[in-house]
């Protein structure tokens, strides 16, 4: 179907609504201080506001001529006497300026409104609420983009469509549907909206489903159906067919109905690959209900955060079949299947889809609350009575659901299990590619749940797959099977969510199978290579019923099973075999944890249970002053040896260790040898004994005089220890020698034996023995001296010998004596090697002493920096013994000089050289002068102003020379245009003409420059752009009462104050002149009192600026009329505009250039009637755009935007938007 696009210029919804609900009624914009309002419908908002008059209207008083003062009018400078027509640019002012809080109404910029009506309406109407129209193709023309078109009854399509863009709501509150898609017809939804809204905010109600669906239904991006509630959404008829390829159908999150709150599809298709589904509520399927041979189809889009007692997402019976390929189940709640509820042999089956894709079920959770039928089970699927085909799963992730605990209605726990999988009577396929992980149970089967009965027996088939990480609390945290079944296992993994440790506790199993109310078996069948991670719980009744293991003969794995029975008998069979040569050649793929009292033993071919030895071992895990211990029980078949790995490691004891076991009780007594065969139960406990202690010896050295000290240390673990020492000689006790330090004067082997002691009652003392050889006694001697003697001296002993004169050799010169200095000599003891010095006496010779110095030149001058001179100094006599001299400068900022007497300049100024003799300290002196030239550096002008404003104005330059000392140089000015400024030779710089200048200064040698810019800048004589009429300065009048009115003006920008002049109006017989009546500066309002009542007083109101210390008038407002309480007469309160051209109730419209439109309007009263001294005055904002005459006829002039303002003689006004096109 070709659809046409109209692009609307006048809002239908406003003209649709205010005709219906505010012909006549006047709206105001403004809640002014006089008790006005607005008041606006849920569509649209007239503005009818305060308005001021901008044009003449026949108002004598209003010319300047009626004015009195005339020096005021002199000085603000009037140059026109008359009114005229305002025009304020395009900028429409549609609303009041008064800065009083007051809100303006809403202009109706939204979407159209059309009404449709199958049965009553006409195509010739214009679609509102009273002409509506009578076909759907009819309505989206008028609707256009974004429109909203509002049923009045039920829309029956009978042809192949495309809507887009558009809203569909109710237009009444009851209705039997709102769309039916008759069969063959094909429908198309993208950006619809389609919802149980009704004008006035209500709510519809629904007689039947609000979608019918009889052919074909598509469902495409940004279409949002719903919320409906009690109602399902879309309601699929046999037959029929929805496409969800995107959008959403949304639920309230209440309000439920009893079957599919999203779809309802019965012997229907859904086929859904994009698009939401959420927030439903039902009983059954709360996003998706099908039945009677129905088929769902899901390869994308969600279904989430749905509820219901049965199938939070999808709930399908009746032969029913589920595909799903992609997609996300998820965040859904029911009693039971909170992802997928199938019953009455319904199937389900996920693969991956043709793109690679998969279906996700997660985080879905099955609660239990018997009062509401709800019973914790099945948290991703629910499957009951489905025996052919079942569930399924060959690709696809389900995960995070769970299945939550409760009580029932006598307290007991019930229900809670399978947290991915739930399945009564069903068989359940799980292959490679398919993931079962961290789904939870409150009580069995964290993944799967399976029961079956004698009638109807289950099936579970795992091929592949990944089921990992799942848990349940009271066990079967991968699998729970439970009575008449059989579970078939060849592949995949199945591992549990282990703690890290491995017990024979039920409840972490990884497997579990129950078999207690059939008297039938149960079986496991292992083939192939599954892994299985984690304890199989068998219950057994020997022979009678439980669950049994088939061992197939392709069974092959890389651990061995753990199987744990659930029950006391002995020799029931666990697992079976094919043959007996099979059972003794795999009977290692099976075994019972090491604290299970039951064991698996061969019998022919099957492994049955009997019971195990106990073997109680108590360790040790702290001596203090009691002894702390802990027992671990191990259960072994009889002749069995523990497995080393098995015997508890020793506990880390400071300063014991272990030494081995005892036997405490089983028939056996003294010490149990961990690697002997066990043949009964027993009781062993293990040995510990006290570390013995760290010992050394430290010897001293010694002599026979002194002996020589031997010192025990000894080092222990435990900070508690205490020692005792015994010494012997050779193997002799030394009596009475029990410290820890011993004395000895005689060579020999000594030994010492320390015993170290715990203040622990077990196995308190340990001792050690350790020997030394003593051989080595003597003196140890060195040598000591005096000036005259030596002697020697033993450090052990600390004794000297007889001291002797030392005994000395030959003396050696060490330094030589030269003229005046002394020489030095020295000799040494041959025995201890003392050395004893002497003196050598200096040579001495006659001498010619320095009896004077002078220099030459002596004085110098020097004019370069750097530049050098050399001084020659001669001492007197030239043949004196020392000749040597010192120079040395008195300032060497000014010169330097050297060792040699070379001087160098280093800056100006003067100072002194002097000359020293080293011997006799005779001076002479030479008096330098630096004289280097000071060239300026740089220049820079400083001004006292850089701007004059008047001509003749003048400023002074300053020049700043860099350095301050440098040589004073003539400076040359110079302006760039001597017709804004010239400059003098001082600097001086005189203002001629406007415009910028720059003054230049250049010294006289050229080679340093500086500028200045000077700015003239006279100012022109002030503009002012001064306004007369309504547009920009508005006056009205706020309170009357029988002596004063009050007069409120809207706040002018840029002016410092307002003029108030009024009057008395004209009567008959007497003309009464404007008068100056008060000057405001602050504030916006003024009360005029000590009036007559029941009498008119017209008014007028100048804003002013101050220029130049002048009040000169920017703004004139049109002059009001006014009349106090107490007559008959009163005021208007606002302006209503009834009409413009053929539109009513607008307040605004569009006209073509060169179209007329006659505006209707009246004045609606406040109180009493009016009498007019003025009729309605009418002004456009931009005579650019539109023009308007007295009597109100709108004349369009060109494209563009503008404002008509209507307004009565106290000020009210309304305003009309007008644009041309």
């Amino acid at each position: 179907m070709k659809k046409k696009c109209f692009k609307k210029t006048v809002s239908w919804a406003l003209s649709i609504v205010m005709s219906a609900t505010m012909a006549g009624t006047p709206v105001l914009a403004d809640s002014f201080t006089d008790g006005s309002q607005s008041i606006s419908s849920e569509n649209a908002e007239i503005s009818i506001v305060d308005a001021e008059s901008a044009t003449n209207c026949g108002d004598v008083a209003s010319t300047e001529e009626n004015l009195t003062e005339p020096a005021l009018l002199q000085e603000e400078e009037f140059d026109n006497s008359e009114y005229v027509e305002f025009s304020g640019g395009n900028d429409a002012e549609a609303v009041s300026e008064f800065s009083d809080d007051s809100v303006p109404a809403a202009q109706t910029e939204g979407n159209t409104v059309v009404y449709l009506d199958p049965i009553s309406g006409d195509d010739t109407n214009d679609g509102s609420s009273v002409a509506a129209v009578n076909t759907l193709a009819k309505a989206i023309d008028l609707a256009g983009s974004d429109g909203t078109i509002y049923l009045l009854n039920s829309v029956d399509i009978d042809e192949s469509i495309i809507l887009k863009n558009v809203t569909l709501c109710p237009g009444t509150n009851t209705l039997t549907y709102m769309l039916k898609v008759n069969a063959g017809s094909e429908v198309t939804l993208e950006n619809v909206k389609i919802s149980s809204s009704a004008p006035e905010k209500l709510s519809c109600t629904f007689s039947e489903n609000p979608i019918q669906v009889y052919g074909t239904l598509t469902i495409k991006n940004r279409t949002e159906i719903g919320p409906f509630p009690g109602k399902s959404c879309i309601d699929a008829k046999s037959g029929s067919t929805v496409n969800l390829t995107g959008g959403r159908i949304q639920g309230n999150g209440k309000n439920g109905v009893k079957e599919g709150g999203g779809i309802y599809a019965d012997n229907a298709t859904v086929d859904m690959s994009g698009g939401v589904i959420c927030g439903q509520v039902a009983t059954n399927g709360g996003g998706i209900y099908a039945t009677n041979n129905a088929t769902v189809n899901m390869s994308g889009g969600m279904i989430y955060e749905n509820h219901a007692i049965y199938g939070g997402g999808i709930d399908v019976d009746g032969f029913s079949n589920v595909t799903l390929t992609g997609g996300t189940i998820s965040n859904n709640i029911s009693g039971q299947g909170a992802g997928v509820y199938l019953t009455r042999d319904s199937n389900i089956i996920m693969r991956k889809g043709t793109n690679g894709q998969r279906c996700r079920i997660i985080n879905n959770k099955a609660e239990t609350d018997y009062s509401q039928h709800k019973y914790g089970e099945g948290g991703g699927i629910y499957i009951a009575n489905s025996r052919n085909l079942g569930v399924v799963i060959e690709s696809g992730t389900i995960s995070g659901n769970s299945a939550i605990k409760g009580n029932d209605n006598n307290g007991s726990f019930q229900g809670e299990e399978g947290g991915g999988i739930y399945a009564w009577n069903s068989t359940v396929t799980i292959k490679e590619g398919s993931e079962l992980l961290n789904n939870n149970a409150g009580y069995r089967g964290g993944a799967i749940c399976i029961w079956g009965d004698s009638s109807n027996p289950s099936l579970l088939i795992v091929e592949g797959g990944n089921i990992s990480g799942n848990t349940a609390k009271e066990g079967g945290s991968g699998i729970f099977a439970h009575d008449d079944m059989q579970v078939n296992i060849s592949g995949g993994e199945i591992i549990e969510k282990s703690s890290g440790t491995k017990t024979d506790n039920m409840k972490e199993s990884v497997i579990m199978l129950i078999n207690r109310r059939s008297t039938s078996l149960g079986y496991l069948s292992l083939s192939n290579n599954p892994k299985i991670t984690g304890s199989v719980v068998l219950s057994n009744d020997k022979d009678t019923r439980g669950f049994r293991i088939l061992a197939n003969s392709t069974l092959n794995v890389n651990e061995p099973i753990w199987v744990i029975p659930t029950d006391e008998t002995q020799d029931s069979i666990a697992v079976e075999y094919e043959n007996e040569t099979a059972a003794e050649k795999y009977e290692s793929q099976f075994c019972t944890k090491k604290n299970n009292p039951k064991g698996l033993v061969r019998d022919g071919n099957t492994l049955k249970w009997t019971n195990k030895l106990k073997v109680e071992l108590i360790t040790i895990t702290d001596i203090t002053n009691n002894l702390i211990s802990k027992t671990e029980n191990i259960y072994i078949l009889s002749g069995k040896v523990i497995n080393s790995n098995d015997i508890p490691a020793a506990t880390n004891i400071s300063g014991y260790k272990r030494t081995g076991w005892q036997h405490i009780s089983g028939g056996s007594s003294g010490i149990w040898n961990p690697t002997s065969p066990i043949t009964a139960d027993m009781q062993v406990q293990e040995i510990w004994a006290l570390e013995a202690p760290k010992v050394t010896i430290a010897k001293e050295k010694g002599c026979p005089s002194s002996g020589i000290q031997l010192t025990v240390q000894a080092q222990h673990t435990r900070n508690d220890i205490t020692y005792s020492y015994e010494w012997y000689k050779g193997n002799v006790p030394i009596n009475d020698k029990n410290e820890e330090t011993l004395t000895v004067s005689e060579a020999g082997t000594y030994k010492v034996k320390v015993t170290a002691t715990s203040p622990a009652k077990y196995q308190a003392s340990a001792e050690q023995s350790v020997e030394i050889l003593v051989t080595d006694f003597g003196h140890s001697y060195t040598w000591e001296y005096d000036q005259t003697t030596h002697w020697q001296h033993c450090s052990i002993g600390n004794e000297n010998t007889t001291s002797e004169s030392h005994t000395f050799g030959d003396w050696k010169v060490t330094k030589q004596a030269s003229i005046g200095v002394e020489g030095e000599k020295e000799r040494t003891c041959t025995v201890c090697g003392y050395k004893e010095t002497a003196t050598i006496p200096a040579i001495y010779i006659p001498s010619y002493p320095v009896t004077g110095i002078k220099v030459s030149p002596d004085t110098l001058t020097l004019t370069r920096k750097d530049e050098t001179a050399q001084l020659t100094a001669e001492v007197i006599p030239s043949y004196a013994d020392n000749t040597r001299v010192t120079w040395k400068s008195s300032d060497e900022n000014v010169v330097t000089v050297d060792e040699k007497g070379k001087v160098t300049a280093v800056g100006n100024g003067t100072a002194t050289i002097t000359v020293t003799s080293v011997s006799g300290n005779y001076t002479a002196t030479v008096a330098v002068t630096v004289k280097i030239p000071v060239e300026i550096a740089r220049i820079t002008i400083e001004a006292e102003k850089e701007t004059l404003t008047k001509i003749g104005e003048s400023t002074e330059l300053k020049v700043k020379i860099e350095p301050e000392n440098a040589d004073a140089q003539k400076l040359i000015w110079k302006s760039d245009d001597e017709m804004i400024a010239a400059v003098d030779e001082n600097g001086k710089v005189t203002a001629i003409g406007n415009g910028t200048v720059i003054i230049t200064v250049t010294t006289e040698d050229g080679k340093n420059t500086a500028s200045i810019t000077i700015t003239v800048k006279i100012p022109d004589e002030p503009v002012i752009n001064k306004t007369k009429g309504f547009g920009r300065l508005k006056v009205r009048s706020v309170n009357q009462t029988k002596t004063a009115i009050t007069l409120e003006w809207s706040k002018l920008d840029g002016v410092d104050g307002y003029f108030v002049y009024g009057n008395r109006c004209n009567t008959k017989t007497k003309t009464y002149k404007y008068q100056k009546l008060a000057t405001i500066t602050n504030g916006r309002t003024w009360t005029h009192k000590n009036l007559k009542k029941g009498t008119f007083y017209k008014y007028i109101v100048k804003a002013y600026k101050i220029v130049d210390g002048k009040k000169v008038v920017t703004d004139t407002s049109a002059s009001i009329h006014v009349i106090t309480q107490g007559g008959k007469y009163g005021i208007a309160r606002s302006v209503s505009v009834t009409k413009v051209g053929n539109k009513k109730n607008v307040s605004k419209i569009t006209l073509k250039k060169g179209k007329t439109a006659q505006i209707t309007a009246k004045e609606i009263k406040k109180d009493k009637k009016i009498r007019h001294h003025r009729n309605l005055c009418y002004e456009s904002s931009n005579t650019a755009v539109a023009t308007v005459t007295p009597e109100g006829l709108i004349q369009a002039v060109g494209k563009g935007t503008c404002t008509i303002w209507v307004y009565a003689q106290n000020g009210v006004y309304a305003a009309l938007t007008v644009t041309v096109k």
